[in-house]
């Protein structure tokens, strides 16, 4: 991991008029120091939601695809439009505020309120809509989950 950074932790944050969102004061400082402020905001792969990388982690994370043959899979084209295609540079402004482009708050349903949830190495940015829908469906894959092969693994780790 290049940034060594790991964000965890929810918090609900405003967009503003011009469809900038304030990062939490204790993540602004650690993104300034570890990469000047410098991020990519994407579409997630697999939720209506935006992938907020730092910029080391984004580094990472297309050195990984760079490494992959494309030319014969499908899929990981596909992978490669969404998330490569969609994204978009953003730094960090002496507020800490980052721009949400119009066309990636439209994505996602994000208009007056964002929620910012730290996930390892990157944060995933949703609008209450789709955070309600989708924590409907986590409810039902948790409760499915007790004779999973997941949960096994999991508790072998540290649950």
């Amino acid at each position: 991991m290049a940034s060594g950074l790991l964000f965890s932790g929810t918090n609900v944050l405003s967009l503003d008029d011009k469809g900038r969102i304030a990062l939490p004061v204790k993540y602004r400082q650690l993104i300034k120091e570890s990469c000047d402020g410098e991020c990519y905001l994407a579409k997630s792969l697999f939720d209506e939601c935006l992938w907020l990388y730092t910029k080391p982690q984004w580094d990472e994370l297309v050195d990984s695809f760079t490494a992959l043959n494309t030319v014969s899979q499908t899929a990981l084209r596909s992978i490669q439009r969404t998330l490569l295609g969609s994204a978009v540079y953003c730094k960090l402004d002496a507020q800490g505020r980052i721009l949400i482009p119009q066309e990636l708050r439209s994505l996602c349903l994000l208009e007056k309120k964002a929620t910012l949830i730290g996930i390892n190495n990157k944060f995933e940015i949703w609008s209450e809509t789709c955070l309600d829908r989708q924590r409907i469906k986590d409810a039902e894959v948790l409760q499915n989950l007790s004779d999973s092969a997941i949960l096994n693994e999991l508790a072998s780790i540290a649950l």
